[in-house]
Order: C-alpha cells, then sequence, then structure tokens
C-alpha cells in the first residue's frame, strides 16, 4: 500500500469533529510556511473556543 494510499484511509476513518484540523495540517504541509500560515493553521482548533456562549458574554463589553 503506497503512503498516498494510507493517508487516504486514515483520513476515511477520521471523525467528522477532526476534518476541519486534518486539512489545515495538509494545506499548511503543501504551502510554503510563513507566520501566516502558521496563525491561519491553529484558527480550527481554536474556534471551538472561540464559539462558546461563555466567549460571548465574556467579551461583550469590548
Amino acid at each position: 500500500m503506497s503512503k498516498q494510499q494510507m493517508i487516504a484511509n486514515l483520513i476515511s476513518t477520521a471523525p467528522e469533529n477532526k476534518l476541519d484540523i486534518i486539512l489545515s495540517f495538509v494545506e499548511f504541509v503543501l504551502r510554503e510556511s510563513t507566520d501566516l500560515d502558521n496563525m491561519l493553521l491553529s484558527e480550527p482548533s481554536l474556534s471551538a473556543d472561540w464559539m462558546l456562549e461563555e466567549e460571548n458574554v465574556a467579551w461583550k463589553d469590548l
């Protein structure tokens, strides 16, 4: 089995909630790394916290 097939098999079994992180990582690896890329790579994992109601309450007065 080729490495590409192995990767495809692993991704096909990944839970839906991990696919944004996997996609970001693959895009990052396939492009030249920059500071902007590093920032965008963390966005999917941080967005889980950003979307919480507690965050909205904490930041509502800013």
